[in-house]
C-alpha cells in the first residue's frame, strides 16, 4: 500500500494468523532493517478489568442531517473510546456545522432512539453505540428551533415501520441503557426474535436457548435485584441484572424481536473475548453466563470460606457426596446452581500394582462434555498417503491409523505393512506437496502430531533412501546463507536428523512444469501433476540422468512421450523459477556431491503433456468422509468407562510421590433438574484441529441417566433421571466460522420453535431430530410435567500447553515464527527449530537443548518476552514483543562478523 493512501481492513483478520502487533520501537528496528509500511498504527486502550486492548476496526459509524434525509450519509471510522464530544465535534467540522446549532443522536434502526446530549463526556462504548449504527445530527429550523426529532416522534407508527414491516422499535427522549424491544404480536409468547448486532448469532442462539428453560426463566422474571451479590467478582450483579431485563422484555406481550444492545454491552464488559464482534462458541458464551449468573446470585457474599476438600477414604459414597455437597454450597449458594450443578464420582486408581492408591471425590459440574470417540481413539490418529512405487505403475493410496505421539518412521514403517507385496519402509521418503510442488520432506524423527490431515503426503519408494539425507556441506552451507526463514525443504536439517551416509547417489526432487516459453528458460511456470523422487548416482552424466528418468516414467507412470516433448532443468534453489538446463546428449558428468537437488521437468508443448499430468491424485486424499453414525447413549457409556491417562494429564499420586498415567473413572452421582451436555465434535494436536463428522442421534424425550449413575446413587433418587430436549444450539458452517441457530420447545405450548436471529418460525419434531450433525445437547429432568428442558451447543474445546507434551520455552504465531528465525538467522545466530509449516495455527519455537557454540540457548530465547493469555482452554501468545536490547545485540555482532569478513 502506497504511503498516504487508505483502504479498509478486513473485518475477517485474525491476529497472529493475518497481523502481529508490536511496540513502536519493534516496528522502528524492523522498518530499518526491512523496510515495507506503511505503518498502520493503533491505540492501546486499558479497560475497566485491567486488561489492555488494542483496537484494530474502530466503529463504522453513518451521520445523517436533519436538513438533508435523503442525501448520502458521512461515514467514518471512530474508536468506540471516543467520547461523545468527540464525535460530535469531528461530524460538525467536517460537515461544515456549528456544534452550537446541532444535537446529537443515537439513530438505531432510523430512529432517533435516545438523546446523547445529556452526557457529552462519555464514551460511544458505554452509550451502547455498536458497529454500523446510524447517528442523527438535528439542526436548528428556520426559527433556531429543534423540532424534527419532535415531528418525528408524534407522527405516526407507520413512519417508524422496520424494514421487516413487522413492527418497530420502541425509544426515548433520553438515553436509555436498555435492550431495544419491537413492538408486534410475536408468533407465541416468548417465541420472539433477537436482532444480530454483528456477527451476533451465537449470542442470540445462547439467550433462546437460557430463555426457554422454564425454572430459569420464571426465577429471573421474578428476580429481586435488591438481593443481587454486588461483591460478585467483576459482574457485581449486573449480568443477573441485565439477563433479567432482557428475559422480561422478551416475554412481555407486544414484543415481537429485541435488540440485546444491553445484554451484549454488558458481557463483553466482564468478558473481554465477548467484547468484539468476531464469531464466538455458543456453549462458551452459555458456561460463562451460568457462571456469571450463579455468582450475582449466589447468597453467600464477600468472601467465600476456605474448605479443605477430603477424599473418602474408605467412607460410604453418600457420606461423601454430601460432605462435597455440603462444602460447594458453603461457598455457592444460588437457584442457578440448585438447578444447574451436578456432583460427579471420580475414582481415579494408581496404576503400580506395588501401590494400588485409590483416589475418590465428588466434584461439582456445570455441564458433561461427551467426546464423540473413545480415549483409546482420541490418541490416534489417521492418514491417507498417496504412495508411487518404484516398480509398480500408478499412484496408490494408503490409510494408516497410528498413535498421535508416533513418528514418521513408525508411521512409513505402519504403511509399509499395510501394502505388504515387498514395500520396505527403509526404502521410503515422505514429504508434504503444495501447489503440485515438493513443499517439504518430513523427517523420520519427526512426531506425526504435528502433521495436519488435510495436508498431501506423498510417500514414494525410492532406490536409496539414504540419499536424501542431508549432507554437512548443505548444512554449512544453509546455516550461512543468511536467506530469510521459508518452511520449503531447503529449509536447515533439524538436531537429531540421520545423518547423511556415504551413499554414492543424491537424491533428486522433480517436479513437473509447463514453461511459458518454448524457446528458452523463462521464469513463469504452471506447475504440473506429482513431483518425482529419485536416487542418481552421483557419477551419473547428463544422457544417463535423461535416461533414468525416463525409464521411471514409463514403468512406473507409464509416459511414453517423445524425447523432444521434454527437457530437464537444474534449479538452483527450491523457489528458483530460472535454471541450468540439462543437455539430454551430453555425457558431461552431473558432477553434484550433496543430496536432494531440485530439477524441473519442463513440457515444451501443451499438446505433448500426458494426460495423467492433469489429473489431481491428491483430491480423493482429502475428501471429507463421515466417521459413521452414534446414539447419544453410546456417548454416554465413552463418557463412565475407564480411561488410562496419558504422560500429558498424568496423574500425582502421593502415595507413589510420582505422576502417573492412572485410570481415571467418572460416573453421575448428583444429576442437577437441567443436565447440559457438550458434544467435544473436534480433536486438537499441536498445529490444528480436526472435525469429526460423526453423526449423533439423541431422543427429544426419555433420556435415562441411571445406568450411568453410581449405584448408590440409584437407591436414593427422589425421581429418576429421566430427561426431555428442551432447546439446542446449532452451528451451521466451517470451522472458522458459519452461523449459530436453535431449536427450542415452547412451555406455553409443547412445540418446537426455529430461532436464527430475528427470524423465528414453528417447526416439527422431525426437522429438530434430524439436524443430527454438529450439536450438542443439554437436558433436564422430567418430573412428571409435560415437558422438561434440554439445551444443546456446538463443541469447541481447546488444549492447553501442557498438552503439547514438549519444554516450551515460548508459543509464538507462524507470522512470529518466521520474523525471529530470520533475525535470528540475519543477526548471524544459530537456526531456531521451528515444528511446523507456517502455515500452521500455532508454532511451537524451541532452542535445541544444551546450548552453547551451534545451537541457541534458553537464556537468548528467554530475551524475547511473549504474553500468553488463556481463551477458552487455548493458550495462545497476546502479541510479540521482542527485546530491543537483545536485536540490537544481534545487529552489533553480524556487524562485527561483516568488519572481520
Amino acid at each position: 500500500m502506497a504511503v498516504g493512501s487508505t483502504t479498509a481492513m478486513k473485518r475477517s483478520l485474525s491476529e497472529h494468523a493475518d497481523y502481529e502487533i508490536v511496540p513502536e520501537d519493534a516496528w522502528d528496528l524492523l522498518y530499518e532493517w526491512y523496510g515495507g509500511g506503511p505503518p498502520i498504527k493503533r491505540r492501546a486502550i486499558r479497560e475497566a478489568q485491567g486488561g489492555v486492548m488494542v483496537e484494530l476496526f474502530g466503529l463504522s459509524l453513518k451521520a445523517y442531517r436533519s436538513s438533508d434525509m435523503n442525501g448520502f450519509p458521512k461515514e467514518i471510522i471512530e474508536s468506540k473510546y471516543a467520547t461523545i464530544r468527540e464525535l460530535k465535534e469531528r461530524l460538525c467540522e467536517e460537515m461544515e456545522l456549528d456544534a452550537r446549532d446541532v444535537r446529537i443522536w443515537d439513530y438505531f434502526d432510523n430512529k432517533p432512539f435516545a438523546s446523547l446530549e445529556e452526557d457529552l463526556d462519555g464514551y460511544l462504548h458505554d452509550k451502547r453505540i455498536m458497529d454500523n449504527n446510524p447517528i442523527l445530527l438535528e439542526e436548528r429550523d428556520a426559527n433556531g428551533e429543534f423540532t424534527f426529532v419532535k415531528d418525528m416522534q408524534t407522527s405516526s407508527q407507520a413512519a417508524a415501520v422496520t424494514s421487516s414491516g413487522s413492527g418497530y422499535y420502541s425509544s426515548y427522549n433520553s438515553y436509555s441503557s436498555a435492550d431495544v424491544p419491537m413492538v408486534g404480536e410475536p408468533i407465541q409468547r416468548g417465541a420472539v426474535g433477537l436482532q444480530n448486532l454483528g456477527n451476533t448469532c451465537f449470542m442470540n442462539s445462547s439467550i433462546q436457548c437460557l430463555s426457554n428453560i422454564p425454572q430459569l426463566r420464571e426465577y429471573f422474571l421474578d428476580l429481586d435485584k435488591e438481593r443481587l451479590n454486588r461483591t460478585a467478582h467483576k459482574t457485581q450483579g449486573k449480568l443477573a441484572e441485565s439477563f433479567a431485563d432482557l428475559l422480561k422484555m422478551m416475554w412481555r406481550e407486544n414484543t415481537a424481536k429485541v435488540a440485546p444492545r444491553n445484554f451484549k454491552y454488558q458481557v463483553g464488559q466482564f468478558a473481554e473475548q465477548f467484547s468484539g464482534y468476531g464469531q464466538q462458541d455458543s456453549m462458551e458464551l452459555i458456561e460463562y453466563v451460568l457462571d456469571g449468573l450463579k455468582e450475582d446470585c449466589n447468597s453467600v457474599q464477600g468472601p467465600k470460606p476456605y474448605i479443605e476438600l477430603k477424599e473418602a477414604d474408605g467412607r460410604p459414597d453418600e457420606e461423601v457426596a454430601r460432605e462435597a455437597l455440603a462444602a460447594y454450597r458453603q461457598r455457592n449458594s444460588s437457584r442457578v446452581d440448585d438447578l444447574f450443578v451436578g456432583l460427579f464420582k471420580s475414582v481415579v486408581r494408581c496404576p503400580e500394582k506395588e501401590c494400588g492408591r485409590v483416589s475418590v471425590t465428588f466434584d461439582p459440574f456445570l455441564s458433561a462434555k461427551l467426546s464423540l470417540t473413545s480415549t483409546a481413539e482420541q490418541r490416534q490418529t489417521s492418514f491417507t498417503l498417496l504412495l508411487v512405487r518404484d516398480s509398480v505403475k500408478g499412484y496408490q493410496q494408503v490409510k494408516v491409523r497410528v498413535n498421535k505421539e508416533a513418528s514418521v518412521k513408525e508411521l512409513i514403517q505402519a504403511a509399509a505393512d499395510e501394502v505388504g507385496e515387498g514395500l520396505e519402509a527403509s526404502k521410503c521418503i515422505l514429504v508434504e506437496v503444495w501447489n503440485k510442488k515438493v513443499h517439504q520432506f518430513i523427517e523420520e524423527n519427526t512426531c506425526v502430531d504435528s502433521i495436519r490431515a488435510e495436508d498431501h503426503l506423498l510417500l514414494s519408494e525410492v532406490s536409496d533412501a539414504t540419499a536424501f539425507h542431508v549432507t554437512n556441506e548443505q548444512r554449512a552451507r544453509w546455516g550461512a546463507s543468511g536467506s530469510s526463514y521459508s518452511m520449503s525443504e531447503t529449509e536447515p536439517p533439524l538436531p537429531g536428523e540421520p545423518t547423511p551416509s556415504s551413499s554414492s547417489s543424491f537424491g533428486a526432487v522433480l517436479n513437473h512444469r509447463k514453461a511459458s516459453n518454448s524457446n528458452s528458460v523463462w521464469s513463469s511456470f504452471d506447475h504440473l501433476g506429482v513431483p518425482i523422487l529419485l536416487a542418481i548416482r552421483k557419477a551419473a552424466t547428463m544422457r544417463e540422468m535423461y535416461a533414468q528418468v525416463r525409464r521411471y516414467m514409463k514403468q512406473t507412470l507409464d509416459i511414453q512421450v517423445a524425447p523432444e516433448a521434454w527437457r530437464i532443468v537444474r534449479c538452483e534453489k527450491y523457489s528458483a523459477r530460472d535454471g541450468t538446463l540439462i543437455d539430454a546428449e551430453s555425457d558431461e558428468l552431473l558432477d553434484l556431491k550433496g543430496s536432494r537437488e531440485y530439477f524441473a521437468i519442463e513440457w515444451m508443448e501443451e499438446t505433448s503433456i500426458p494426460s495423467l499430468l492433469h489429473q489431481d491424485p491428491f483430491r480423493h486424499t482429502s475428501e471429507e468422509v463421515s466417521d459413521g453414525d452414534v446414539d447419544l447413549t453410546h456417548l454416554l457409556q465413552l463418557f463412565v468407562q475407564d480411561e488410562r491417562l496419558g504422560t500429558t494429564d498424568a496423574w500425582y499420586c502421593s502415595r507413589c510421590k510420582e505422576h502417573r498415567e492412572a485410570y481415571k473413572q467418572l460416573q453421575f452421582h448428583h444429576c442437577p433438574p437441567v443436565l447440559v451436555i457438550q458434544l467435544k465434535r473436534f480433536q486438537y494436536n499441536r498445529w490444528s484441529r480436526e472435525r469429526l463428522n460423526t453423526s449423533v442421534s439423541f431422543p427429544l424425550e426419555g433420556l435415562d441417566l441411571r445406568p450411568f449413575c453410581t449405584a448408590s446413587s440409584k437407591e436414593s433418587f427422589e425421581s429418576p433421571p429421566i430427561y426431555d430436549l428442551a432447546a439446542l444450539s446449532k452451528h451451521i458452517g466451517s470451522l472458522g466460522g458459519g452461523h449459530y441457530v436453535a431449536f427450542c420447545r415452547s412451555s406455553e405450548d409443547g412445540s418446537w420453535y426455529h430461532f436464527d436471529d430475528g427470524s423465528v418460525r414453528k417447526c416439527s419434531e422431525q426437522e429438530v431430530s434430524a439436524d443430527k450433525v454438529r450439536i450438542t445437547v443439554d437436558f433436564t429432568k422430567n418430573r412428571g410435567a409435560k415437558h422438561g428442558s434440554l439445551t444443546c451447543s456446538v463443541s469447541w474445546i481447546w488444549r492447553t500447553a501442557a498438552d503439547l507434551d514438549l519444554d516450551p520455552v515460548c508459543i509464538a504465531s507462524p507470522t512470529q515464527a518466521c520474523m525471529l528465525a530470520s533475525m535470528l538467522r540475519q543477526r548471524a545466530c544459530v537456526p531456531m527449530r521451528t515444528l511446523q509449516a507456517a502455515r500452521s495455527k500455532t508454532t511451537l519455537i524451541m532452542g535445541p537443548p544444551g546450548g552453547g557454540k551451534g545451537t541457541i540457548s534458553k537464556k537468548l530465547i528467554k530475551d524475547f518476552d511473549f504474553h500468553h493469555i488463556s481463551s477458552g482452554d487455548m493458550l495462545r501468545s497476546q502479541a510479540l514483543r521482542c527485546s530491543l536490547q537483545t536485536l540490537q545485540h544481534m545487529r552489533e555482532r553480524e556487524r562485527e562478523r561483516e568488519r572481520e569478513r
